[in-house]
C-alpha cells in the first residue's frame, strides 16, 4: 500500500504530463522480467535519469537512463539508452504505445534502487535492499604466496537472499573464479605465447580503473578497464568489461559485455573448452559435496544427474544458444542459465563439469581494426529451470523487443 501511495504522490505532484512515447513493435508475447534497451534519439530532451511509463495494460513502469553500452561499438559516443524491465505483456500485431513522464531527481518512487559500495580498495559491491547482489573482486597483483589470489579480476554473484553462490580463489582449480574470462593459448608480438587463463609466469589480468558506474531503480552497471599483461608484464591488450545487473522478479539477471583491444599488432586467442572463454563457476562446496546432484539442461532436453557433455568428445556440443546448470548449494537447488549471443565469435565450443563450472570458448584474432566484442547473460534462480523458460530467456536476449522512443 505504501508503495502505491508513493507512486500516486508522484503522479499528483504535477509530473504526470506526458513527455515522450515508447512504441513497442508487435506481435510479441513478452515474459515477465524482460529488459528492453531503447536508444534515446537526439530530439528527446532527457530531463532526469528516471521516468514512469504507462500503457498497453501496464501502469507505473520505471525506466532508467544509462550511457552507451560497452559492446555497442557502432553507437555514437554520447548515445544514451532508456532501460525498462517489462512485465508479462502481449503486444498485438499493430504494436503498443507507452506514455513516458520524466521524474524529478528527488521524486520518491515505488521501488528501491541499486547502490555501489567500495568494501575496500580491492573489492566493490552492488547492493539492493541491503543485500549484496554482485561483487567485483579486483586485487592488485602481489608476489609470492599471495600471487595466486591476485592474478585476475572476477565477479561474485549472490542469490536474492544475499547468499554467495560463486567460487573465489582456492579450492578445486583455483583459477576458476565466479564470472570470468580468459584464454590459455594466446599468441602476440614476435610469436610470444602466454596463458592468461591460469596466469602463469608474468601473465596476469590487472584492474586499472573504473570507467563508469550507474545505479538506479532498474539496474546497476559498472564499466572497468582491465589490462591483459603478458611476458615481462607488458600490456598486450586492454579490456573494457561491463557488468549490468537488472532488477527482475524471480532471480538475478546479469549481463556481461566485453571489448578487448590490442595495444599493438594482432593477438590470437585460443585454448580449449575447459581452459578458455567466458565461464561461470559455482561455489567450491558443489565440488566438495554435491557434484553428483548437478543436472545440465540443454536445448535438446534435461540430462541425468552428474552427467556432462564436452567438446571435442562430443563434436556437436557447439553453438548452443543457451545452457543451464542446476546445482545444489547449502541444501538448496539453484539454476545458472548461460545465454550466448549470435554476435559472439563462433564456433562456440561448450564445456560442462558436474563440480560447477561451465561455459564456452572460441578461436579468434583481434586487430586494431577488429577488437573482440562479447555479450552474454547469466540468469540465476532458485530451483530447477524448465526448458521453456530457458528458451524464452534466450529468445528475448538474442531477439530483443523492438522499441523506439519518440517525442509526444
Amino acid at each position: 500500500m505504501n508503495a502505491l501511495l508513493n507512486v500516486i504522490t508522484v503522479l499528483l505532484s504535477g509530473l504526470a504530463a506526458q513527455d515522450f512515447q515508447v512504441e513497442l513493435k508487435g506481435p510479441a508475447k513478452i515474459p515477465a522480467g524482460t529488459p528492453v534497451q531503447i536508444a534515446i534519439p537526439a530530439g528527446i530532451i532527457v530531463k532526469s535519469k528516471t521516468c514512469l511509463l504507462s500503457g498497453a495494460g501496464t501502469t507505473n513502469l520505471l525506466g532508467q537512463v544509462v550511457e552507451k553500452f560497452s559492446a555497442d561499438l557502432t553507437a555514437k559516443e554520447k548515445q544514451q539508452y532508456l532501460v525498462v524491465v517489462l512485465p508479462a505483456l502481449i503486444i498485438p500485431d499493430n504494436g503498443a504505445t507507452l506514455a513516458g513522464t520524466w521524474l524529478a531527481d528527488d521524486a520518491k518512487t515505488s521501488s528501491t534502487s541499486f547502490s555501489f559500495e567500495d568494501k575496500n580498495p580491492e573489492l566493490s559491491q552492488v547492493t539492493l535492499e541491503g543485500k549484496p547482489v554482485l561483487q567485483f573482486v579486483h586485487p592488485v597483483l602481489k608476489e609470492g604466496k599471495e600471487r595466486e589470489a591476485s592474478y585476475k579480476p572476477f565477479h561474485h554473484l549472490f542469490d536474492n537472499s544475499g547468499t554467495l553462490v560463486t567460487k573465489g580463489a582456492g579450492g578445486q582449480f583455483t583459477h576458476h573464479r565466479g564470472i570470468f574470462l580468459g584464454f590459455s593459448k594466446v599468441t602476440y608480438g614476435n610469436n610470444v605465447k602466454i596463458d592468461i587463463w591460469h596466469c602463469k609466469d608474468d601473465t596476469h589480468q590487472a584492474f586499472e580503473k573504473v570507467l563508469l558506474r550507474e545505479s538506479g531503480p532498474v539496474l546497476a552497471s559498472e564499466k572497468d578497464q582491465i589490462a591483459w599483461n603478458g611476458k615481462n608484464k607488458e600490456t598486450f591488450a586492454v579490456e573494457e568489461r561491463q557488468l549490468v545487473v537488472y532488477k527482475v522478479p524471480g532471480g538475478q539477471l546479469v549481463e556481461f559485455q566485453s571489448v578487448v583491444r590490442t595495444t599493438g599488432g594482432p593477438v590470437l586467442l585460443d585454448g580449449d573448452p575447459q581452459h578458455a572463454g567466458f565461464h561461470f563457476r559455482a561455489s567450491n562446496e558443489v565440488s566438495e559435496k554435491t557434484s553428483k546432484e548437478t543436472i545440465y539442461l540443454r536445448p535438446d532436453g534435461e540430462d541425468k544427474p552428474g552427467v556432462s557433455r564436452n567438446w571435442p568428445d562430443l563434436k556437436t556440443h557447439i553453438n548452443l544458444p543457451w545452457n543451464a546448470m542446476s546445482f545444489v548449494l547449502k541444501d538448496k537447488r539453484y539454476t545458472a542459465l548461460y545465454l550466448d549471443n549470435p554476435a559472439n565469435p563462433k564456433e562456440a565450443r561448450f564445456s560442462e563439469r558436474p563440480y560447477g563450472r561451465f561455459g564456452s570458448y572460441f578461436v579468434t584474432e583481434i586487430t586494431k581494426e577488429k577488437p573482440l566484442k562479447l555479450k552474454y547473460q547469466i540468469w540465476l534462480q532458485d530451483g530447477k529451470i524448465d526448458i521453456e523458460s530457458a528458451k524464452l530467456k534466450s529468445q528475448f536476449f538474442n531477439n530483443p523487443v523492438q522499441a523506439i522512443m519518440v517525442a509526444k
